[in-house]
């Protein structure tokens, strides 16, 4: 990528750029998720001081994670969404989101976990890569007839 990524943390303002992503994403209108869906989710979950930045690229938004320092089981962080924006995809964007996000994740706790569609082949394949790996399946977790993923990536057990 020839422009830097400035990553910091999602502002009200970004909302609409964010919404409009989700919303014309072909992944997340398989869950139902429209522009105000969207507009609605990541303006409470800015209310409740979740945890999601954004990587900008001459001030448009080239993609943001969603992400927990403490979520799953306690003792291991969590991503929740991840995305793109198709001009800047497969461009590093998503691989420097992700690392950001696991670089303050592993600073809490050893291990990483995320969902991921089971129609969401190149998901798959990304996450793999980035070192993460398949531990399990929930059948109609988010919306009946979509079995989501799990995922996994550690340094070590909670208990060394």
């Amino acid at each position: 990528m020839d422009m830097p990524l400035v990553i910091s943390p999602l502002s009200f303002f970004d909302v609409p750029q964010v919404a409009e992503m989700i919303a014309t994403n072909s992944i997340w209108q398989r869950y139902g998720i429209d522009y105000d869906t969207a507009y609605s989710v990541f303006a409470k979950a800015l209310d409740r001081g979740e945890t999601i930045y954004s990587g900008s690229v001459i001030e448009q938004i080239a993609g943001f994670i969603w992400f927990d320092l403490r979520a799953t089981f306690y003792y291991s962080g969590g991503i929740r969404w991840l995305a793109v924006h198709p001009d800047f995809q497969n461009k590093g964007i998503g691989k420097l989101l992700m690392q950001f996000a696991e670089d303050k994740i592993f600073e809490k706790c050893p291990n990483v976990f995320l969902l991921a569609a089971d129609f969401n082949a190149s998901a798959h394949q990304f996450y793999e890569t980035l070192g993460y790996e398949k531990v399990g399946e929930l059948r109609d977790y988010f919306k009946r007839g979509i079995t989501e993923w799990i995922y996994r990536k550690t340094k070590g057990p909670v208990v060394p």
